[in-house]
């Protein structure tokens, strides 16, 4: 995790900064390419002293007939056991299994562009999308309302030794 986070200090400073600024509904977009790289950032957030007021909750959707993301969201939020004096910041996983590689309009990027006004009242959490880069392109080019939402953009490189 060290060697993840040094190699990247710079981002995960400037996501650290995100984090305890965001209020309410603020969507970040966190691009990791390499999955098992997702697992030592999450690591690094939970662990790290500034954080200590926050709350992390794992989201993981890798269903890929997924469209109404949203829906989903709101079925966990119910069944999360709140942390006192913690703000409390979803972090989303598997996302990329409906957004997919190719093909047309993807229908829960079409769905996130469709219902982006109802986050704010539905979801007044921040929100971290944890996306390889081919689906945080095609998030921007087929859901491009909700994409302008963004606060924030944070690329992590992989290590130089591990082979994808």
């Amino acid at each position: 995790m060290r060697e993840f986070i040094a190699r990247n200090q710079g981002n995960f400073a400037k996501l650290l900064t995100f984090i305890d600024f965001s209020e309410k509904f603020t969507l970040g977009f966190v691009e990791i390419n390499f999955p098992p790289d997702s697992e030592l950032l999450i690591e690094a957030l939970k662990t790290d002293n500034q954080c200590e007021k926050i709350q992390f909750i794992i989201l993981k959707f890798a269903d890929p007939k997924l469209r109404f993301l949203r829906d989903e969201i709101i079925k966990e939020l119910p069944k999360i056991e709140r942390e006192a004096n913690k703000k409390l910041v979803l972090i989303i996983q598997g996302l990329e299994k409906s957004i997919d590689i190719a093909g047309d309009y993807p229908p829960v990027l079409q769905d996130l562009n469709f219902v982006r006004d109802a986050y704010k009242r539905t979801v007044p959490h921040p929100i971290l999308f944890i996306l390889p880069n081919y689906s945080i392109n095609r998030l921007a080019r087929f859901a491009p309302d909700f994409w302008d939402w963004r606060s924030g953009v944070f690329r992590f490189k992989t290590l130089e030794n591990v082979t994808t």
